[in-house]
């Protein structure tokens, strides 16, 4: 079943056309804490994302082999008792790799997500490479008069509201939130294009560019002849 971002309860006032990026992935996880090397992964949730709607999303918590330690909990509300009995992270693993199929990821902190992704498929006998491009990073560039650069802190700076209550730290609702927000963000770069197509290789050189230099960069690739931009 297609559903757009305001079925899924994320709304602006007002209208936007769609970015031109024609699929990709969000995806989020929640972790027992910061380190691949020694944490798991707890809950991963990805929306498939068409032409800007959300087009189909996998979520799954999963039991790490030990207590979700109390800071998890207090910051995600995940239990011990909700992960007892789930599928361990290594059995997630192939699952998530086709529902991901080979799309590009999307990940607000996507430094954060990739490391435990590569980790956690290694650890599955999976272990492959994929594109992971920053919402947080491209917000830093195209938002810079945001108070912070935090998933809820954009969400509000941008006046996105919801029917339903979305909560931080658990990964479908992360990635609900990460979905409007890069739609926003792309709709941002296109403007700045003269509506012209924002591809991958684009996203990664804006992403690359120093923020002060961004402005110059757009500006070359909005004079460039469109195929150019639309490659690059």
């Amino acid at each position: 079943m297609r559903r757009t971002l305001d079925g899924l309860g994320l709304h602006r006032s007002a209208s936007h056309d769609r970015p031109h990026l024609k699929t990709y992935a969000v995806i989020d996880f929640e972790t027992t804490g910061l380190s691949p090397a020694s944490d798991r992964i707890i809950e991963v949730a990805v929306a498939i994302v068409r032409d800007g709607e959300v087009v189909d999303t996998f979520s799954q918590l999963m039991d790490p082999g030990y207590a979700i330690p109390g800071f998890i909990t207090a910051l995600t509300g995940i239990t011990t008792a909700m992960v007892r009995g789930q599928p361990r992270p290594e059995a997630v693993m192939p699952r998530l790799r086709a529902v991901l199929a080979d799309l590009t990821c999307i990940a607000h902190n996507a430094a954060f997500d990739r490391r435990f992704f590569v980790a956690e498929m290694a650890c599955a006998g999976q272990g492959h490479e994929r594109r992971f491009l920053c919402s947080l990073m491209l917000a830093r560039r195209l938002l810079p008069e945001a108070p912070d650069h935090k998933l809820s802190t954009l969400m509000r700076h941008l006046g996105f509201t919801g029917r339903h209550r979305l909560r931080s730290h658990r990964a479908l609702d992360d990635v609900l939130m990460t979905c409007a927000l890069a739609r926003h963000l792309l709709e941002l770069i296109r403007d700045r294009l003269d509506g012209q197509e924002v591809g991958e290789k684009l996203l990664a050189r804006v992403l690359a560019t120093p923020r002060r230099q961004l402005d110059a960069v757009l500006e070359a690739c909005r004079a460039a002849p469109r195929d150019a931009v639309t490659r690059g």
